[in-house]
């Protein structure tokens, strides 16, 4: 029998091993930074399955990687992007619908049952859409937003899991703060991710600097998600974890507030204020706090770049333009909401509006949105919608009050405080209506929510072994 040369090294996984990695190597020269996100993503993913099971750890691995929701991407037919946080989120959620139902979660939350009635609503919204492809993707979102506040509420039922899920948020977000301060130090003229937009902030002198957006697609969007990851972060500081952890927590913390800085937003400067406000009054009894809040406070004002310090000397003298542009957005919105009080104009009309019969000048300045979370689910929903929002704030807050803020610790309720203080206090400014902003948003109502039916005490999982119950896995 005639020998074939190079058979035996077909039946060994060497071939495909160098097959692996000439395309690993290919992918990384032309598409470096969605190569490394998905390596990262797919480490993590697998040593939090190893560590936590496979429920648990994609859970934990789902929320790490939200804010790399447009790294993880790829564009499948022309603008349609297939995003695998998506699928991940989509398919897990289908999984415990399976095992679990929609019994108990329509019975006892009640965020889940005003969302559902949000979801309608917006349903309606699409059969006067003039843009129907954006209204039925702010649709899509609606329904994985639920889908996050579903794996929530089902998957978080100890303060241990709730604890180890704020975690794994503030720390998945360690990557994107690090790829943020690296952009800020590339010249003007440099590449950027094509999925953000190239935003420029100008300094004395009128030297121009690029809004730093890293895996978001917008600096605004980034900041407040950075604002809420300070928030979480200094909660979690006085929750029950190893020291490794905290010290992890508090360098993720450090890295949010340096990369905030570089986004050139007031409205990211106002957030991390209120977070640290917040904490100040969390951790009232702790003199040290209340001493290094305003000091730290004081510091981050004085090291910020100059940029951003013009921009916040323009927002109190009124010189800024923005402000101005701010307040058009808002005579916008509320014009809307006179002519459509009771089913606003849909998601999929709302640029069409502000840019068509409503608009009430050309300036650069105004957005064809409302700057501001609640007046913008006015415009799409009308009166309804908002009441709505405002519904799901006060139980939010209401949920994290309900047993007051001195506990045993054993669930991260400072955490979810400042950071829903500081999401809510940032959204006031821009439309917040990005997916990552809003799946972060979702998990926190539904840890809250959960935290407050649960009290102190682990709910048993059905089917779950006694052993599994009492470590909150």
């Amino acid at each position: 029998m005639t020998r074939i040369p190079g058979r035996d090294l077909l039946r060994t996984p060497w071939l495909l091993t160098a097959l692996v990695l000439t395309a690993l190597a290919l992918a990384v020269a032309f598409r470096p930074l969605e190569v490394s996100a998905l390596v990262l993503a797919a480490a993590a993913t697998v040593l939090l399955v190893l560590r936590f099971g496979v429920r648990h750890g994609l859970w934990y691995a789902l929320v790490a990687s939200i804010p790399l929701r447009e790294a993880l991407a790829v564009d499948v037919i022309g603008t349609m992007t297939l995003y695998f946080g998506d699928v991940l989120l989509l398919t897990l959620a289908v999984v415990v619908v399976y095992e679990r139902g929609l019994t108990a979660i329509l019975k006892h939350s009640l965020t889940f049952r005003l969302g559902l009635v949000i979801l309608a609503l917006s349903v309606g919204g699409l059969y006067t859409a003039s843009r129907l492809g954006w209204g039925a993707a702010a649709v899509f979102r609606l329904v994985c937003q639920l889908a996050f506040f579903y794996l929530a509420y089902e998957i978080v039922r100890s303060g241990k899991v709730a604890t180890r899920t704020l975690a794994a948020i503030v720390l998945g977000l360690a990557p994107a703060a690090i790829y943020g301060i690296y952009q800020a130090l590339l010249p003007i003229s440099a590449e950027l991710p094509h999925w953000g937009n190239k935003l420029i902030a100008y300094g004395l002198g009128d030297h121009p600097h690029v809004r730093v957006f890293s895996t978001f697609n917008h600096p605004l969007r980034f900041s407040q998600y950075l604002s809420v990851g300070l928030g979480l972060a200094a909660g979690l500081l006085a929750a029950r974890l190893a020291r490794q952890v905290k010290a992890l927590l508090a360098a993720t913390g450090v890295l949010s507030v340096i990369c905030n800085l570089f986004t050139y937003s007031a409205g990211g400067l106002l957030g991390m204020m209120g977070a640290a406000a917040a904490a100040a009054v969390v951790f009232r009894k702790r003199r040290s706090v209340v001493v290094l809040v305003p000091v730290a406070i004081v510091v981050v004002f004085l090291v910020s770049p100059t940029a951003l310090v013009r921009k916040v000397e323009n927002v109190v003298t009124g010189d800024a333009l923005t402000v101005a542009a701010r307040f058009i957005t808002y005579r916008q919105a509320v014009e809307v909401m006179r002519d459509h009080p009771l089913t606003g104009v849909g998601w999929g009309s709302i640029r069409s509006a502000l840019e068509g019969r409503y608009r009430v000048t050309r300036a650069q300045q105004v957005a064809f949105a409302a700057e501001n979370y609640f007046l913008q689910r006015a415009v799409a929903l009308g009166i309804p919608g908002l009441l709505l929002m405002l519904a799901i704030c006060v139980i939010f807050f209401r949920n994290v009050f309900k047993r007051g803020l001195e506990d045993d610790g054993s669930w991260p309720r400072a955490a979810l405080l400042i950071g829903g203080t500081a999401f809510y206090l940032q959204a006031q400014f821009f439309p917040a209506a990005a997916p990552a902003n809003n799946y972060l948003l979702w998990t926190l109502l539904a840890v809250a929510e959960r935290m407050s039916q649960a009290g102190d005490r682990a709910l048993p999982q059905p089917g779950a072994p006694a052993a599994v119950q009492r470590e909150g896995r």
